[in-house]
C-alpha cells in the first residue's frame, strides 16, 4: 500500500468534504481512504457521491458511529473500528491503581478494537 495523501480535516464531516474533494481531483487514481474518525469519514463519501464516484474507492473510518454504522449497512463505508470505551476506562483505572502502588508499567497497553463491516454490523439506528 502507498500512502499518496495525508491531510487534516479537524474532525469534521464538512472539512472532510473539502480536503477529500481535493484529494480526487488531484489523485483521480485514490483505491482507499482510512480516516481517523467517522465523520471525516462520512464527508469523503459525501465527496465521492458530488464526483460521481460513489462506490469506487474503499472508506474506512473510526468510531463506529450511528451513522458510520448505517453507511456500512447501505454498502457506502466499507468498515469502522469501534472502541470499547467501557474496557479503556476499566484498563486505565487499573493501571493507575498499580502506578500508585509502584508497579512498573509497560510502554504499551493493548485494549480491545473491532473492525465493524457489513458481516457484524448487525441492525441498529
Amino acid at each position: 500500500m502507498e500512502v499518496i495523501a495525508s491531510q487534516t480535516a479537524n474532525w469534521e464531516r464538512d472539512q472532510g468534504f473539502n480536503v477529500f474533494q481535493n484529494i480526487l481531483q488531484s489523485r483521480p487514481g485514490v483505491q482507499a481512504v482510512f480516516a481517523c474518525n467517522d465523520l471525516m469519514a462520512l464527508g469523503a463519501i459525501e465527496a465521492m457521491g458530488a464526483a460521481g464516484k460513489q462506490g469506487q474507492v474503499l472508506v474506512v473510518g473510526f468510531d463506529a458511529i450511528d451513522d458510520a454504522r448505517a453507511a456500512v449497512r447501505a454498502g457506502t463505508m466499507a468498515a469502522s473500528v469501534a472502541q470499547h470505551p467501557e474496557e479503556m476506562g476499566r484498563v486505565a483505572i487499573e493501571k493507575a491503581v498499580a502506578l500508585l502502588r509502584g508497579e512498573k508499567l509497560p510502554p504499551t497497553i493493548p485494549v480491545k478494537v473491532e473492525l465493524i463491516t457489513r458481516e457484524n454490523v448487525g441492525a441498529g439506528p
